[in-house]
C-alpha cells in the first residue's frame, strides 16, 4: 500500500472519507508548482551528490517521503525532471546576469557588474552551479535524436541567452575601447568566463579555506580581471 507523504505540507495522496476513499480534488495550479519545484529543489541536492548516473526517482522519492510513482505524475522520467533541474539553474542565472546588466550606466561598468553578478549566482547557488558548469552530465548533444531533443534545445536556448547578453556586452565596449577591435568578442568573453569560473570552483570547493579568507578577495580578483577593458 502506498505510504501517504506531504511536499510542502501539500497533500499528495486521496483523502479518507467514512470510511471511503474519495478522489482528491484536482489540485490548483500554483500547488501543482510548488510541488514541482520541491521536486526540483531535492532533485538538485540529489544530483549534486552522486551525479546522473546515480540520480533514480526511487532515491529522489525516498528523500521526499514519497512513492517514486507520485514523481511521474508531475515529470514523465528523470530525463525530463534532469532538463528542468539545468533549465531552472539558468533561468536563474539570466535573471542575475540581466538585472547587473540594466542597472549599469556604462559599458565598463556594466560588464564588471555582469562579472559580479555571475561569481555571486555561483556562491549562492553552488548546487546548481556544479550541474550547470562543473559535473561530468549530459549536454544538448546528448539528447539529439531522443524523445528530449526538443526540451533539450529549450534548455540550451536559455543557457545560450546569458551567453548572448555577455557576447552584447562585450561587443558595446568595443564601440568605446579600440584596443578590443582587433580580437574577437568571444576570446575575451572567454578568457573571463575562465577567471570567474575559477573563483566560484575554489571557492565551492572549500579548499581555499587552507590558504586564508579567499572571499575577502574575490572582489579584487574580479576588479583585477576586468580592469584592462576600462
Amino acid at each position: 500500500m502506498e505510504k501517504k507523504g506531504t511536499i510542502l505540507n501539500i497533500p499528495l495522496f486521496r483523502k479518507k472519507l467514512r470510511g471511503k476513499t474519495m478522489p482528491k480534488a484536482p489540485a490548483s495550479r500554483e500547488t501543482v508548482e510548488s510541488i514541482k519545484d520541491n521536486i526540483i529543489d531535492e532533485a538538485v541536492s540529489l544530483i549534486n551528490e552522486g551525479g546522473y548516473a546515480d540520480f533514480s526517482m526511487r532515491k529522489l522519492g525516498s528523500r521526499l517521503g514519497i512513492a517514486a510513482k507520485t514523481i511521474y505524475n508531475y515529470f514523465s522520467n528523470r530525463d525530463e525532471l534532469y532538463l528542468k533541474v539545468v533549465t531552472r539553474g539558468f533561468e536563474i542565472l539570466h535573471e542575475c546576469m540581466s538585472g547587473a546588466h540594466s542597472s549599469a550606466t556604462s559599458p565598463f561598468t556594466r560588464i564588471r557588474a555582469m562579472a559580479g553578478a555571475y561569481v555571486q549566482f555561483g556562491l549562492d547557488h553552488p548546487h546548481h552551479y556544479n550541474i550547470m558548469f562543473s559535473m561530468d552530465l549530459p549536454k544538448y548533444a546528448d539528447y539529439i535524436g531522443t524523445e528530449h531533443q526538443e526540451l533539450a534545445a529549450m534548455q540550451n536556448e536559455t543557457a545560450l541567452q546569458t551567453a548572448r547578453l555577455a557576447e552584447k556586452a562585450f561587443r558595446d565596449l568595443a564601440v568605446k575601447n579600440r584596443k578590443l577591435r582587433g580580437t574577437p568578442t568571444t576570446h575575451h568573453l572567454m578568457r573571463v568566463w575562465a577567471t570567474l569560473h575559477g573563483i566560484v570552483s575554489l571557492h565551492n570547493s572549500r579548499v581555499t579555506l587552507e590558504v586564508g579568507d579567499f572571499r575577502a578577495a574575490i572582489d579584487r580578483i574580479i576588479d583585477e580581471t576586468v580592469k584592462e577593458f576600462r
